[in-house]
């Protein structure tokens, strides 16, 4: 009786620190979730970003090549 209480115990041990083990496991993964989200959120923010200062350099670009007496030359508005 007292070897199968002693397997049990055992067994309960285990269980225990398998149950530890995922839940240390689930916070991984929601922490790495995360993690995912913000980096494609970012990344999506830095695309933008690039777009942004691609247009402006083209603007630049197309005003530096106006020849000075264009009406064209004038500044946006």
């Amino acid at each position: 009786r007292t070897k199968f209480e002693e397997e049990r115990r055992g067994y309960e041990s285990q269980i225990q620190q398998l149950r530890q083990t995922m839940d240390t496991m689930q916070t991984q993964e929601s922490d790495l979730q995360s993690a995912k989200r913000r980096a494609e959120r970012d990344a999506g923010d830095y695309k933008q970003k690039a777009l942004t200062l691609q247009h402006e350099l083209e603007r630049l670009r197309n005003k530096l090549d106006r020849p000075l007496g264009s009406p064209l030359s004038s500044p946006r508005k």
